[in-house]
Formats: C-alpha cells, structure tokens, sequence
C-alpha cells in the first residue's frame, strides 16, 4: 500500500519496527563499542590507527546488517504477540484484511469499524505503543564509537611518546626495565631514559629493548670497577631487540649510541643483625623453662630464626624454628620460652646454644647471622632438691647439738659453731630459691631455723652473766 494511502495502524506497526531496529543497533553499537575499547586497552602490539579504524567500521557494518535481518515485519509481530497477544491478533488481523481488500461494501463497513476500535486502542493504551528510547542508545553509541576512534588515534601515541623516546644519535627508539630480585617483592620499574646515576639491589637484571638493531662495531657495555668489561649482547625478541645484563658489582653503564655513561651502584643484601639476652640462672635444671630475649633486622626481610644447640658429650647439634617469615618483616622481637624438659638433653650434658638469623635473600643467600654463644651444664633438679634437703638436716643438727648445751646451763665458747650456722643458713636461704620442688613449708622453715639461732645466742648471753 502506498505511504499516503497507509491507515494509522500501519503506520504505527512501521514506526514500531522502525524503533526496534534503532533500539537493537544502537545496542549492538555499544556492546562493539566497548569490545573495541577493551581489544584497545589489551592487545599488544597496538595496532595501528588506520587498522584499528577499518575493523572498527567493519564491526558496526556487521551490528547494522545483522539489525536489519533480524528485524523484518514478521519477527516485530511475534514480539509483539508476546507481549501483547489480543493487542497484536488484532493489528494482525487489520493488516491482512488492508493486504488483501474484500469487495463487498458491508465487509468495507465492517474493516472502518474494526479499524476505528484499533485506533481508539492505540490512543487509549500509550503502553501499546512500544517506542523505545532509541535517540539515548543511538547517542550513547556515537559517544562509544567517537572515545574508541579516539582512543584508537591517541593510546598508541601516549603509550610510544611517554618521554624521549628517540635516541640522540641514530634516532633509535628505546626503552629500559629493571626487574627486581624474588625475595624483595618489589615490582619491576620501567624507564623511557635511563639516569646518569642508578642504584639497584644486588641481583637485579637490567633489560634495554630497541626497535631496530644497532651498527656493526657498537661499544657499548657495563665496565665494573673491578674486573673485565661486559659488551652487551642483543637478540631478536618480538620485532624488537632485547639485551640484559645483572651487575654483580659497582660499576659504569656505557650506550654508545647515546653517548651516555650511567653510573650503577650495586647494593648487596647485608646480613641480619641479631641481639640476644640469655637468662641469667645460676643452675639450669633438666625441667628448666628458660626465657631467651631476642631482637632481629634485616634490611630487607628476615626469612627465619632458629635456636641452635650442641651437646658437647656426644656432638650431637639440634634445633628449634622460633619464628618463620613470609612477609617483609624487617624487625622481630620476642622472649622465647626454651623448655628444657622438652629436647633430648638430660642431667649431666654440657651444651652449647646459640641463635641463628637468616634472611629472604635468593640470589647469593641466604646471609646468616649467629648472636654469641651461651653455655652450661643440665643439672638434675630432682638431684639438687636432695641437696637442699641434707643442707636442712644438717643445719638443724648443728642447731640442736647448741640447744642442748643452753638446756645443762653449760657455759661454753660456741661463737664457731654459731657462724658455721649462720652461714649454713645464708647459702640455703640463697640456694633454696632454685630449688621448684621445694614447698612453701620448707622455704618457710628456714626463718624458723634462723629464729631458734637468735634465741640461743640470747639464752647464751644471759648465761654468762654471773649473778649480781
């Protein structure tokens, strides 16, 4: 039917698959565009501008035929039909019956009422219209489409142009990486122009990539202060041409083809540093728990601390992990409980113990540090309790053998007996402080002992006053 002779209700079924076909493109422009936009941030190489706008254009060639394939007159229908069935049976109908024109008047009388209820219809119900907001997809599209041109033109610029990037004497673009050694965890630095003055880690690598390769009889290399000059070799690496070199010691960077001498100062990872404060004890008993006080540094990361021990009597070395590391801990401190009672050494051994230090270091490590060493002999606590024991039964018979000359009203030099006592009881009260068997009972005894000295000496005294 010609578009001046077109009733209301094709021109809405029109207007309707108009705008599902711009919704559809305009959604299908802007998923291509930010697929381009993505493919643009990712791909490597960059592809170049003229490339990148051709396959763009290609893409919304494709997203625009697929539309107007896929949106003919009989898919926008069955849309419609679910969406609105009745709605659509009806529309349907009308078309049919305007495709093929009836010739009887009362059935032309019939179609005009049937029509005029569609209209009636479509004015009452907005929501049948269907119209999409295909101007805001179509203008979100073009948007997409002009950042992706744009990009397509400027990211290859941006990321070729960041900073010199032609060299002063052969014009040769270049580009320079240093990737750091494992056990730092640091990430790998880039440079667009090396400096005059560079200090990098011990085991780092220096990488130099060119885009073209360099003349015959090229002097460049790294020249350390010590020992023979390194020329730098290059190879072929991805249209480009990579050479490295890891300095292991101080030295000059020479690139001829830029003139330019870079001093390279090579760090080496020091040895960790260690303080340790061994406990005091007089006697270390076989169920001892020593306190060791410890503080460690590294000044790049401490990797692990070990108590280390050696048994002098049979030479045998065994040890115990205080504290592993995987993160960048630099400093640790803690006060380590050695138990004693739980290693294999027993009363009478003679050991040896000392604390080890090691760091994260991979590349000529790890450096390991020793704190100073502590020594001493396993005694038997259940021995020593004895001990203490027959130095309370000793005192208390020295005690009593002075009681019983106080109870014949004796009179006799006893001052020997008394300091023997006296220091007798200084020594246990010392001793008896490392006995742990001891009860509090016994431990309080010996003020008992020293009060029945100090009544002795007074009776004494009294004694040896004559009457007046």
């Amino acid at each position: 039917m010609p578009a001046a002779q077109a009733l209301p209700s094709q021109r809405w079924f029109d207007q309707y698959c108009r705008n599902l076909r711009l919704q559809f493109a305009g959604r299908s422009c802007a998923g291509a565009a930010c697929l381009l936009l993505a493919s643009l941030l990712l791909q490597s190489p960059i592809l170049p501008f003229l490339n990148f706008l051709i396959g763009s254009f290609a893409i919304l060639a494709v997203c625009l035929i697929g539309t107007w394939l896929l949106h003919r007159p009989e898919y926008c229908l069955q849309k419609l039909y679910r969406l609105d069935p009745a709605f659509a049976e009806a529309l349907q109908s009308s078309l049919q019956f305007r495709e093929n024109p009836p010739v009887s008047l009362t059935t032309n009388i019939f179609l005009e009422r049937f029509e005029k209820q569609l209209l009636e219809c479509l004015e009452a119900e907005e929501a049948q219209k269907l119209l999409p907001p295909w101007r805001t997809l179509a203008g979100v599209a073009l948007s997409l489409q002009i950042i992706v041109w744009v990009g397509g033109w400027w990211l290859p610029q941006y990321l070729i142009n960041q900073g010199p990037t032609v060299a002063e004497a052969l014009q040769i673009p270049h580009s320079y990486r240093i990737l750091y050694p494992a056990y730092l965890n640091r990430d790998s630095k880039v440079f667009s122009m090396l400096p005059n003055e560079l200090q990098i880690p011990a085991g780092s690598r220096l990488e130099i990539f060119l885009e073209q390769g360099l003349p015959d009889g090229d002097q460049s290399a790294y020249r350390p202060i010590q020992g023979e000059s390194q020329p730098l070799q290059w190879v072929p690496q991805q249209r480009r041409w990579r050479s490295a070199l890891t300095p292991l010691e101080t030295g000059t960077l020479f690139l001829e083809w830029r003139q330019q001498s870079i001093a390279v100062e090579v760090i080496p990872d020091l040895s960790p540093k260690v303080i340790v404060l061994w406990p005091p004890d007089k006697y270390i008993f076989d169920l001892s728990q020593l306190q060791v006080k410890l503080e460690a540094k590294d000044d790049y990361g401490l990797h692990q601390i070990l108590l280390r021990y050696r048994n002098e009597s049979t030479e045998t070395l065994e040890r115990e992990i205080i504290q592993s590391f995987e993160g960048d801990f630099k400093i640790y401190q803690e006060s380590y409980l050695w138990e004693i009672s739980a290693t294999p050494l027993r009363a009478g051994d003679n050991v040896t113990a000392w604390i080890e230090v090691s760091d994260s270091d991979t590349f000529q490590g790890p450096n390991v540090t020793l704190s100073e060493k502590f020594r001493f002999e396993v005694r038997s606590q259940r021995e020593f309790h004895e001990y203490i024991l027959r130095l309370f039964r000793k005192v208390d018979r020295e005690l009593r053998d002075l009681l019983s000359v106080l109870d014949r009203q004796l009179v006799v030099e006893t001052t020997d007996q008394e300091n023997l006592i006296e220091e007798l009881l200084n020594f246990l009260q010392e001793e008896a402080n490392y006995d742990q068997l001891l009860s509090d009972g016994l431990q309080g005894f010996i003020g008992e002992l020293r009060f029945q000295l100090r009544y002795y000496q007074r009776k004494r005294e009294e004694l040896a006053v004559p009457p007046s």
